[in-house]
């Protein structure tokens, strides 16, 4: 309990402001991630289910399969009780906690003393590569930061202890990982699992005789399966989504240098010992685009760990966590290196991924396990002055080398000719960062002096060790820790949104940087962009480009998509549109001013005809400001469709009209009014994807892909009501495989406290 409390106390020197009312809201949870959970809380209080479909951003995307965040992890179940702000700070506080103990955990069952393992857990919770993750608003990655000293726990629990909990807790982990949901942290947590597993049964000193290898190995391989089962709720849909996605083929997340994007240059590792080198956050000047994280694993840490690597009674674990370092330090150099090469051929998956530089989590903890070693032979002094003068006196250097400018020249070493100002601006903060970095050595060296000479000793020693780690740490962490106004301010009403939500849905707006990424999603807006990242394929190519949508300002795509307003930051004339309200304050600190379209376009709408095309001949004629988009429907040439030839004598496009009677997020009834005595196409202004069903009159009937992202069915002569809804069968089949992989490791958990109970009777 007293550790517990270290922890939450360790936490709070950074979240304290939550206890206020301040919301703690990184970047991509501003722009996205709030109103993504904002979404999907509402829904489920509304209609007790999850959405599957979420209409207000990209022309519409699938909510569980394209990964709208924490859907299924337990952190979402706080919001369906909570407002979404405290539900978050609730989210990173707890896990900030969680990482820190279950570090002390793992460490407790490596037979490290209380004390050392209360500095290993402080030096696991406050380093830079898990609490910076808050800047960014990367929850998920967060999550599976601090779930990872449980995995290690559950094997050396399983293997080492041969007991069955250990397994049940390993599916556990491995399940809330899959559901965090950041797929790629959690697969290189497994990658590390199972070189720890490795070593626990070949060759650990203390496992147990007799150990039979392959059935520990089939059940730690079992366990991981049965975690995976537990994923299945959110991971067959994302599978099943994958081909269209940009990650799928003919996306554009993909390929070679797509998946390098975001190592860690080499000459970043400096920064794990002097973040201000490279810069931090805004003063970044290094190789990578922009940089919202900091590795810092802090110079008293890093001396610790130096201690703790010179442990000789633990050889064997100190190489074991040695091998798992060295091998993430090299995934997260990524393209710097040629081993990242074979790592992208062979293994599997990794061509869908990018950013390898998130792997250094899996370098802060070995080293803060060495810290905890390094701590503990320095409570029992079993170190010599000179282990961890060596060590104060090459950071005291580093330091004073900062302090005197001489860093600033070997940092003209690696700069970019577009970054050298940057540079040039960071000189100041270089050299603050240096000084900074001296009193922690002078204030990290005294307390290991203190404690080395016999000075301080038990708990004094304790509390004087962790204050100098969580010290060193926080005044780097403390900056990535942004704390905005409550969401109720933040997402305040103003003049544009109010309008907006006044209107009768569905509609469409235009924002031309107004509003930031997928924030009008919070007020109930839909919008032709947005910012997620896994939107349809198909609709980025339609915009013109994933992050280019070199499209979006053309008419035709206007009408398509039903766009009925525009957001503009300045005044201009538009055609067929006239300005209602502006330029206007908004709530999120910019001005703008709204255009509302003269005729309004249709949601729904029935065209007479339809023509097939090859793929990429698609786009391009149905952005032709000559294409008949009221008249003619295109379809891609590998559908399976048949439509008649298209006449010289058009038939009359008003024979049959659609009215959209019923609209929600995921279903929708059109009516259809007119007869005609040939098959005509219902084209609907929202995105294809294969789990959309219909039915004409009762009748199931198929929908296509039509103008190469849009819903479009077949309309037999005589039909007069047409209903869609969306219906993922992958989430139906993973609710079930996650609900008994569930009720299975409860069973693993509740038969093996019945044989303790038992074993304990006897």
């Amino acid at each position: 309990m007293l550790a517990i409390a270290v922890f939450v106390l360790a936490a709070l020197t950074l979240c304290w402001p939550m206890l206020g009312g301040g919301f703690l809201l990184g970047d991509d949870q501003y722009v996205a991630g709030y109103s993504f959970r904002l979404y999907g809380a509402e829904m489920f209080r509304r209609t007790g289910s999850i959405p599957q479909w979420n209409p207000y951003i990209f022309g519409g995307l699938p909510f569980i399969a394209a990964m709208h965040g924490d859907i299924f992890y337990p952190t979402a179940w706080l919001r369906w009780i909570l407002p979404i702000d405290t539900a978050m700070n609730l989210g990173f506080a707890s896990h900030l906690v969680l990482a820190g103990f279950a570090m002390y955990l793992l460490l407790r069952a490596l037979r490290v003393g209380w004390m050392a393992a209360i500095v290993g857990g402080l030096a696991y919770e406050l380093t830079g590569i898990v609490a910076s993750l808050v800047k960014p608003g990367h929850d998920g990655k967060l999550f599976v930061s601090a779930l990872a000293p449980l995995a290690f726990l559950a094997l050396l629990r399983a293997v080492r202890d041969r007991r069955i909990t250990g397994y049940a807790l390993l599916a556990l982990v491995v399940g809330l990982g899959l559901l965090s949901p950041h797929y790629q942290m959690t697969y290189y947590l497994l990658v590390a699992a199972g070189l720890w597993t490795l070593y626990l049964v070949f060759f650990a000193p203390d496992r147990p005789p007799q150990l039979r290898w392959p059935v520990v190995l089939g059940l730690a391989l079992g366990a991981v399966l049965l975690g995976v089962a537990l994923s299945a709720v959110q991971a067959l849909p994302f599978l099943s989504y994958i081909p269209f996605s940009p990650r799928g083929e003919g996306g554009g997340s993909g390929g070679w240098d797509y998946a390098v994007s975001y190592s860690l240059p080499p000459e970043e590792i400096f920064s794990t010992i002097l973040p201000q080198f490279n810069g931090v956050l805004s003063s970044y000047w290094g190789r990578n685009f922009f940089k919202l994280h900091t590795e810092y694993l802090g110079g008293v840490v890093v001396l610790l760990a130096v201690l703790g690597i010179g442990d000789r009674s633990r050889t064997r674990v100190i190489r074991a966590f040695g091998v798992i370092a060295i091998l993430f330090l090299l995934i997260a150099l990524g393209g710097h290196t040629p081993f990242y090469r074979l790592w992208y051929e062979v293994m599997p998956m990794m061509k869908k991924v990018r950013a390898p530089g998130m792997a250094f989590f899996l370098v802060a903890l070995p080293v803060a396990v060495y810290a905890a070693f390094g701590a503990e032979r320095l409570f029992r002094r079993e170190v010599s002055l000179k282990s961890f003068a060596i060590p104060l006196a090459v950071f005291g250097g580093i330091g004073l080398l900062g302090a005197l400018g001489v860093l600033e020249s070997i940092a003209t070493l690696f700069v970019s000719p577009q970054q050298t100002p940057k540079l040039a601006a960071n000189a100041p903060e270089l050299r603050g960062g240096s000084l900074r970095l001296l009193v922690a050595v002078a204030l990290g060296g005294g307390v290991v002096w203190g404690i080395w000479a016999g000075k301080l000793r038990d708990y004094a020693a304790t509390a004087a060790l962790g204050l100098v780690v969580l010290g060193d740490l926080w005044t780097v962490d403390r900056r990535f820790f942004d704390f905005k106004p409550a969401a109720a301010e933040l997402f305040a009403e103003d003049p544009i949104t109010s309008r907006l939500r006044q209107e009768r849905k569905p509609f469409r707006v235009l924002d031309v940087g107004v509003y930031p990424g997928s924030v009008l999603m919070a007020y109930s807006v839909q919008s032709i962009l947005g910012y997620h990242g896994n939107e349809l394929r198909f609709y980025d190519d339609l915009l013109g480009g994933k992050n280019v949508w070199r499209n979006h300002g053309s008419p035709n795509l206007h009408d398509l998509l039903a766009v009925r307003y525009l957001i503009l930051p300045d005044s201009q004339t538009v055609p067929g549109f006239h300005r209602v309200a502006g330029p206007v304050p908004t709530a999120h600190g910019s001005m703008g001013l709204l255009y509302q379209r003269d005729s309004a376009a249709p949601y729904v709408r029935v065209v007479p005809a339809a023509a097939k095309l090859p793929e990429d001949q698609v786009v391009p004629t149905v952005i032709d400001p000559r294409f008949p988009l009221n008249d003619v429907v295109l379809l891609s040439d590998t559908v399976s469709a048949s439509p008649e030839p298209i006449r010289s004598d058009a038939p009359d496009s008003t024979a049959v009209r659609a009215a959209l009677t019923d609209w929600k997020p995921g279903s929708m009834r059109i009516s259809l009014a007119g007869t005609d005595s040939r098959p005509r196409y219902l084209l609907i202004s929202e995105n294809w994807h294969k789990d959309w069903h219909a039915r004409v009159d009762g009748t199931p009937a198929l929908v296509y892909r039509g103008n190469h992202a849009l819903m479009t069915i077949v309309i037999p002569p005589g039909a007069r009501e047409v209903a869609l809804d969306f219906d993922s069968p992958e989430y139906a089949t993973g609710k079930i495989i996650s609900l008994f992989a569930l009720l299975a490791i409860a069973a693993l958990y509740g038969w093996s406290l019945a044989a303790r109970r038992r074993r304990t009777d006897g």
